[in-house]
């Protein structure tokens, strides 16, 4: 689903012309560019709604907010390869698989 700015501001309860404004301005969302113009997509209206509502609760100046949905990008696509590492561990024979558990379990404690 693709929405316009317009659509955007109505769909995103807590959102204002001038506070998209602003998190445009910090890249909080990047629309697409299209033949109708710009273009937001459901995970923009994820994103804004928790712009607006860490806006509205913490009273977060604009580059918090980016600082911290930038940060919530990073643990997401970090989630993402551990569940790709994991499925790729869960694929070996059982032997490897407990050699990895070995390997894994007392590396955890050897860093500290």
């Amino acid at each position: 689903m693709t929405l316009t700015e317009k659509e955007l501001i109505e769909t995103v309860s807590r959102l204002t012309s001038d506070r998209l404004t602003e998190y445009l301005a910090a890249e909080i969302v990047i629309p697409e560019q299209s033949d109708q113009g710009l273009v937001y997509h459901n995970i923009d209206v994820a994103r804004l709604e928790l712009a607006c509502e860490l806006h509205e609760q913490y009273d977060m100046e604009t580059d918090a907010l980016s600082m911290m949905i930038s940060l919530i990008d990073q643990l997401h696509g970090l989630r993402a390869e551990l569940r790709e590492a994991l499925n790729a561990i869960e694929a070996q024979p059982e032997p490897v698989r407990q050699q990895l558990v070995k390997v894994i379990g007392t590396a955890r404690f050897r860093r500290r």
